[in-house]
């Protein structure tokens, strides 16, 4: 084993790097912990551990045992003390979201600061295909069906996070432990099968190996080739939209459904074009029903929490919900057509109304924005970000999915939120305003890329920062500020 993580970490960070190792207490990380010792890689490390306090005794001998084998063998040991219950209920998140915020938030202090190249996390093959398979549940894809992988940038820091144990089954790594006389604790919450994740490793993943002694192998190689898969779709998908979609002047789409249907794999494509605005999988597959059938097409509606689609004789045509009410379209400049003896009318200066009833009604989308209310990591629809405060006032320079901006003038808490048509904003160096729609063409923006777009906002639709992309020039940072807020796209 110990010759095949040296292999995988040479593979991960070059020689002479310095790398930070988030120990839990736990079998993985201590099991990790001592590969690094006695590794014939040349990293230098040192331990982290974080006390979330949520267990009383047992958080207290977790942070013990870590501290004297880091003493026992002449390696530096750094801790931090969470009042977790405190922060999520301010927060108003699970305890689970907030202790991942608060290590990952700290993790990342100390990379930046003690300039290390790496964290390294003891995630392996079981939580791996745990992850896959609670994303199942969720409903993420392909994407989510990828898993996690063995490097990837650590938010708010410059350095990688890496996991050299991802390919390692926890069966093995129990079992290096016990040959080496490790000492580690269990979690007692572990055996609660009350949360997903232990429900799946205690009673579901014990059936998957009786059934396939080796389903673990299994899932692992299909995880690496649904990342593959992901990639080509995404291709494909960004290649077809160029030939099948239009934006009217809001930036939204028009999908022109005979062109649509002539490419492979139409049915697929029309669901990744129209997820973005939530629609859900059995809406869009009502609206295929549509198009494959011979019957009318014109005028039928979908329906998600905050956008609408609606089929003319040869496009479908994708609005906000809060511009339809009653059956009735209110906006001025709407493209879209209803059915009127045969021919199709554009909408003008007056209420039009579209007689058929709804073929499908969407379940509504989590959330549309989110309250920021200080340093952390964050998501809005499966979306990550890292905030944070910097008092470099000099170094501004920005690296992409980044976003620098005064603190002062945009002060917490301040509210993320998704782009929405109509919204403009004055870009860094300009004087004019600007379309987000046409900042997202100069950005060569795919349409799944456009409908994650994340915004910071006024009250109404000045966009005072484009998340990962552009600040708006009132935002910018002087040599009057006092302080930076740096926020990352994870």
């Amino acid at each position: 084993m110990q010759e095949r993580f040296d292999r995988i970490l040479k593979g991960l960070l070059p020689d002479g790097e310095a790398v930070l190792l988030a120990v839990s207490g736990g079998v993985d990380s201590m099991c990790m912990a001592d590969l690094f010792l006695n590794s014939a890689a040349k990293v230098s490390f040192v331990l982290a551990h974080c006390n979330f306090h949520l267990r009383g005794q047992e958080s207290d001998s977790d942070e013990a045992l870590v501290k004297e084998w880091a003493e026992r063998h002449g390696i530096i040991f750094i801790k931090k003390d969470f009042d977790t219950r405190r922060h999520a209920a301010s927060k108003g998140i699970s305890i689970e979201m907030a202790a991942r915020e608060l290590r990952y938030g700290w993790f990342a202090k100390v990379c930046r600061e003690r300039e290390f190249s790496a964290l390294a996390v003891a995630h392996n093959a079981n939580d791996n295909a745990e992850t896959m398979i609670l994303n199942m549940l969720r409903g993420t894809g392909v994407k989510g069906m990828a898993g996690m992988r063995r490097i990837s940038p650590l938010p708010d820091a410059d350095a990688l996070l890496i996991r050299p144990l991802l390919g390692f089954p926890r069966k093995d790594i129990h079992e290096y432990a016990v040959s080496h006389g490790l000492q580690w604790h269990e979690d007692s919450t572990n055996t609660d099968s009350a949360y997903k994740r232990n429900c799946i490793r205690n009673e579901i993943f014990p059936i998957f190996e009786r059934l396939n002694p080796s389903f673990l192998t299994t899932l692992n190689e299909d995880m690496e080739r649904f990342a593959q898969v992901q990639s080509i779709a995404d291709e494909y998908v960004h290649s077809v939209s160029a030939e099948v979609v239009r934006h009217d002047s809001d930036g939204l789409p028009v999908i022109d459904h005979e062109r649509l249907t002539s490419q492979l794999n139409w049915e697929y494509v029309l669901f990744r074009l129209l997820e973005p605005f939530g629609f859900t999988s059995s809406a869009v597959a009502d609206l295929a029903d549509v198009l494959k059938s011979r019957g009318t097409v014109s005028g039928r509606k979908f329906f998600a929490s905050e956008y609408l689609a609606v089929t003319s004789a040869t496009g479908i045509q994708v609005i906000r919900s809060v511009d339809f009410t009653d059956g009735h379209f209110g906006r001025k400049d709407c493209h879209l057509f209803c059915s009127t003896g045969g021919h199709f009318d554009k909408f003008s200066d007056r209420f039009a109304h579209v007689a058929e009833p709804a073929a499908s009604v969407a379940e509504p989308v989590e959330a549309t924005e989110i309250t920021i209310e200080g340093s952390g990591i964050y998501s809005l629809n499966g979306i990550e970000f890292s905030v944070s405060l910097s008092g470099d006032v000099k170094n501004v320079r920005t690296v992409s999915g980044e976003t620098k901006f005064d603190t002062a003038k945009i002060p917490f808490p301040f509210t993320v939120r998704h782009w929405r048509p109509g919204d403009w904003m004055r870009p860094l160096g300009m004087r004019g305003r600007k379309k987000l729609s046409d900042i997202f063409v100069d950005l060569k923006f795919s349409l799944p890329e456009k409908e994650k777009a994340l915004v910071i906002a006024d009250e109404g639709s000045h966009v005072l920062a484009l998340i990962g992309h552009r600040i708006d020039d009132s935002v910018k940072v002087t040599k009057e500020s006092t302080s930076v807020t740096v926020i990352r796209i994870i």
